[in-house]
Parts: C-alpha cells; structure tokens; sequence
C-alpha cells in the first residue's frame, strides 16, 4: 500500500495490536498528584494542606494544579487551591 504522504510504500513505524497500547496516564508528577491525593483524602473538618514549593522540584506550579484537577476529577473529589510564594494549599471542597 503506498503512502498517501510520502507516496512511498516502506513502512517508518511498527504497528501493534491495539489491545497493547496503554491506555493510562502517568504523568511525571503522578508521584506528588499521588501522594497530595491520599493526604488530602485523610484530613477531618475544614483542613488543608500546606505543601511547601520546594518539594515539588523544578515542575511549574500550574502543572501541579491541571495535574491535580485531572486526577482528583477521576476519583470525583473537588479540590481547591492556592499559592503563595512558599506552599501550595490543597483542600476539599466538601
């Protein structure tokens, strides 16, 4: 079969069955998103987190927080946020 783009019949990529193509998402803050998810889950009353900046290395704060929404929209928690120029602050909106 030729290739519409290139008009060329050689094949660049492989191809696999379907079934084996991952269908999660493991993004490289997975393991804060992870760990911020579990402590939230566990706070009693009107808590929130306080995060320090410094352990979420060198990944944009904004990053954290989509991440965030992605994940805890999955499990169907609402989360909030905040920043300042030292922590971020998680908590749930329940």
């Amino acid at each position: 079969m030729r290739d519409r783009f290139s008009g060329s019949s050689e094949h660049n990529f492989d191809s696999i069955e379907r079934s084996a193509v991952p269908t999660s998402r493991k993004s490289k803050h997975h393991q804060i998103v992870e760990k911020i998810l579990r402590e939230v889950g566990g706070l009693k009353g009107k808590r929130a987190l306080r995060v320090p900046r410094g352990v979420l290395g060198d990944a944009k704060i904004e990053h954290i927080r989509a991440a965030l929404s992605r994940a805890s929209a999955k499990i169907e928690i609402e989360l909030a946020t905040s920043v300042d120029e030292s922590y971020l602050y998680v908590w749930r909106q329940d």
